[in-house]
């Protein structure tokens, strides 16, 4: 009876954090809000470790996250002083680049035409081309608004820095008031399973921005050598993409590909090679270094949770797909093992 009665407070807690996370889901002001939360969240989390190394060595948790922020935003700025005008230049002349693969296009298109007394082979080749300009068009628009968007994005992005400097310097304290939530007979417990989210959790997101971060600078490298046009964007974007595993790495070399074929057939083909192997070198060598196996799980399990993230929030869905995905795991594993 008692284990039936502990079975059904946890339904009726999960039924509770499901409604809760769908009332904000539904909500446009509490989603921005959360999600302002959730990115400092984020930034405060993966600096801790670098913050309690700080910590080791006397100062305390205030002041050391005030430095750590501090030059984070020393980072940024540098960023933007150095790295923007590079890619602002290059946006610039998405336009001329657009262009130039529609000419390319148009090439092909003309060397197809002879095809014309076969109506399927022509008719796949004019859907082809349609689609392909509409998708230029749609590429072209949503620079533009997203440059419209920079003002209200730069405000966000004024109190990132500082909802991340109160999750690190009052982290016990949340920690703390967060625990209180729960009876007392549970919080050994809840205590426990954040620990091993943590353990777990914090390697796996730490790992991923930084082979992001390798990633992004090697792909910049073989761009700039094979002089392929929009380097910065381009190696940025790969960059982005690698934080989502197995289709990240796909999606982040297609544009960089097409742009190699843009140049040159040989500059596509060499583009082709060198980051195929480098994602050969980063999946067999730089990966199992930095994060191991840490979330283990199947890969089946990841292609599901990638596909449902795709399909609930889109790119961002993707990327937080596995991070969600390694905690029920470790709620139900740890809870079977506590309560059952």
């Amino acid at each position: 009876m008692l284990k039936n009665k502990k079975q059904i407070k946890l339904i009726l807690i999960f039924v509770f954090f499901i409604a809760v996370i769908w009332i904000i889901y539904k909500s446009f002001v509490l989603k921005e809000i959360v999600y302002l939360i959730f990115i400092s969240l984020i930034i405060a989390y993966t600096l801790m470790p670098l913050q309690n190394k700080i910590v080791e060595k006397g100062l305390n948790k205030r002041l050391s996250a005030l430095m750590i922020i501090v030059f984070l935003i020393f980072l940024c700025a540098a960023f933007i002083y150095i790295i923007v005008p590079s890619i602002l230049k290059e946006g610039l002349n998405v336009d001329s680049g657009i262009i130039k693969i529609q000419k390319n296009i148009e090439i092909i298109y003309e060397k197809f035409k002879p095809l014309n007394n076969n109506k399927t082979i022509y008719v796949i080749m004019d859907k082809i081309y349609d689609k392909i300009d509409n998708l230029m068009a749609e590429i072209l628009n949503k620079l533009f608004d997203g440059a419209l968007n920079i003002g209200q994005d730069l405000l966000s992005a004024a109190v990132i820095p500082i909802i991340s400097y109160y999750f690190m310097a009052d982290s016990d304290i949340i920690f703390n008031k967060a625990l209180i939530m729960f009876p007392i007979k549970s919080r050994r417990i809840i205590k426990n399973i954040l620990q091993d989210i943590d353990k777990v959790l914090g390697k796996y997101i730490v790992g991923q921005l930084l082979l992001s971060v390798i990633i992004g600078v090697f792909t910049f490298i073989i761009l700039f050598t094979l002089k392929v046009d929009f380097p910065v964007l381009l190696s940025i974007l790969n960059a982005f993409f690698n934080i989502i595993p197995y289709f990240g790495p796909i999606f982040g070399a297609v544009p960089a590909v097409i742009m190699g074929f843009i140049k040159s057939t040989k500059a596509g083909i060499y583009t082709i090679i060198f980051l195929y192997l480098l994602q050969l070198i980063e999946g067999n060598i730089i990966s199992p270094k930095v994060t191991g196996n840490s979330v283990s799980m199947h890969p089946l399990l990841v292609i599901i949770l990638l596909l449902l993230g795709g399909q609930i929030g889109g790119f961002i869905g993707m990327i937080i797909a596995v991070p969600v995905g390694v905690i029920v795991k470790i709620i139900y594993e740890d809870i079977n093992y506590y309560f059952f």
